[in-house]
């Protein structure tokens, strides 16, 4: 009953995530402040029977000082508690040594008093451990200025045999219950700790062994293996861990690493720490398999060493080089379809113009040259489809820019002189709105020749695209005499203006015209 009631008292304050060291202090402050209380207690009915009333009365104001530090670890306010119960203590035998005077050998007590700074302080402290033993040094020091030898009260020198005989024990009690409560809890947080060790050795253990990755603990100085788990064993096919003794890692290798890669590894470990690469092992059955190597700088004690982890990625990276290998085809094989198909439509832009040359109507003609100038339009997205590195989107700009050069060889000869400004840069545009693009800008291109430069040697065409967010918008204007193209475009009344309507409304897109020193289009677009 006893023991548990005293640990129960001496686990007040105690917090669930309290650390050893402190709990330790908080600990024994309890167990100490506990003991002074008991003390106290003790002496005064002592004191009343040798008929020392005053000293009574400042034993029962002592009595409030070692219960409050208590308190103070019930609110974990632990460091404050032991500064009050220190301090209060120092203060409590310096006054009984000046009430009872150097004949009592009440000053004894001070030895195990001025200990306590030491025991309830880490090391760590040491400047507060430094202060408060100076304090106590100076207090007992004091006594002596302040007429030591004699006592604040008068004391028989029948009695002054009795009090040392009291005193003497007291002080030697006092400091057996000092360094036993110390020696205790230092053996209780001793044998907490080591169980605690031996529990985290363990469970380290046990993720080392049953870990599914190959772990080694390679010699930082000599680069040789000094400690495998049971996983390596299995995958490099050994008998056992002492077959990986005194090996280098780069033996397990495949292929030994060159000089150039070995300096890049060290040099990367020694900025980093860490080092990661795939490399192809080989096992003893001299088989082979990918591993994803991990490599990492640990200290352990004073002693550097290499903590490397190998991952089997062998069905990971077949499934990798597959899907490169499927990616590869589906690359080739797009690319293929983009380059016949343009080709079929430059076959066909060839037979209109063979056919063209056997009709004499000028306006047939145009038709003819006009279906062409569309079937190389898309011609030519295929054929930029096929040059990019994707097969998604393309560069606009670019397209623009060669549509604009055919278009310009096909009407320079019977057409006012157009130059042209282009504006397009870093606009890509994917292959599902290239092709009504790519339309549109020729319709425009081709009205912009046949019908806003008559009577005219020259002209300007400008053509802008922007792109803000997922919105393209495509400016074509031009400096010509321009026309109601708005209401033109509600009810269109040729084939060009038919379809620029059809492929704006098929892009989901809007147009805005402007008819001022020229024509002006603005069409907009969701990418």
């Amino acid at each position: 009953m006893f023991k548990r009631s005293w640990k129960l008292f001496s686990k007040i304050g105690l917090q669930n995530d309290t650390g050893t060291s402190v709990a330790k202090r908080i600990k024994l402050t309890n167990q100490l402040a506990l003991i002074s209380t008991l003390l106290t207690l003790f002496y005064i009915p002592i004191f009343i029977y040798w008929g020392f009333s005053n000293v009574v009365v400042f034993q029962l104001i002592a009595l409030c000082v070692y219960p409050a530090s208590i308190l103070l670890s019930v609110v974990s306010y632990n460091l404050l508690s032991r500064y009050i119960y220190i301090i209060g203590l120092f203060l409590h035998m310096f006054v009984l040594c000046l009430f009872f005077g150097e004949a009592s050998q009440m000053h004894l007590l001070f030895i195990p008093v001025t200990a306590t700074p030491l025991i309830l302080f880490d090391l760590k402290q040491l400047k507060i451990i430094i202060s408060l033993v100076v304090i106590a040094i100076l207090l007992y020091s004091s006594l002596y200025f302040l007429h030591f030898t004699s006592p604040m009260i008068e004391i028989p020198d029948s009695l002054i045999t009795t009090m040392r005989l009291w005193f003497n024990v007291t002080a030697i009690l006092g400091e057996v219950a000092v360094i036993g409560s110390f020696v205790y809890n230092f053996e209780h947080s001793a044998k907490i700790l080591n169980h605690n060790n031996l529990l985290l050795q363990e469970q380290l253990q046990a993720i080392f062994e049953n870990s599914y990755d190959a772990l080694f603990l390679v010699d930082w100085k000599k680069r040789k293996i000094i400690k495998v788990n049971q996983r390596a064993v299995e995958m490099f096919g050994m008998q056992g861990e002492r077959e990986f003794y005194d090996s280098y890692g780069i033996d397990l290798h495949k292929t030994l690493p060159t000089e150039a890669e070995m300096l890049h590894m060290r040099k990367t470990l020694a900025e980093k720490g860490m080092y990661e690469a795939e490399v192809l092992y080989k096992t003893k059955q001299n088989t082979e398999f990918w591993g994803a190597l991990a490599i990492k700088l640990v200290s352990i004690g004073s002693q550097q060493y290499q903590s490397v982890r190998v991952t089997d990625i062998t069905v990971e990276k077949k499934a990798k080089e597959h899907i490169e290998a499927s990616l590869l085809e589906k690359e080739i094989l797009l690319s293929e379809i983009h380059h016949r198909v343009k080709n079929n439509m430059a076959v066909i832009s060839g037979l209109l113009g063979l056919q063209s040359g056997y009709v004499e109507d000028e306006k047939s003609k145009l038709v003819f040259e006009e279906s062409r100038n569309r079937i190389h339009s898309m011609a030519l997205i295929h054929d930029k489809l096929y040059q990019h590195e994707t097969f998604a989107r393309i560069d606009f700009n670019s397209y623009c820019s060669d549509l604009i050069n055919y278009i310009r060889s096909s009407y320079n000869s019977s057409h006012a002189k157009v130059n042209f400004t282009l504006n397009c840069h870093d606009v890509y545009i994917d292959i599902k709105n290239a092709v009504p693009c790519g339309l549109i800008l020729n319709e425009l291109v081709s009205n912009a020749y046949k019908h806003a430069f008559k009577g005219r040697d020259e002209g300007e065409i400008r053509i802008t695209c922007t792109k803000m967010g997922e919105k393209v918008t495509m400016m074509v204007s031009d400096n010509g005499i321009g026309f109601d193209a708005e209401n033109t475009l509600r009810e269109p009344v040729s084939l060009g203006l038919t379809l620029i309507s059809a492929l704006i409304n098929q892009i989901n897109g809007s147009v805005k015209t402007v008819n001022k020193n020229g024509m002006s289009y603005y069409i907009s677009f969701e990418e």
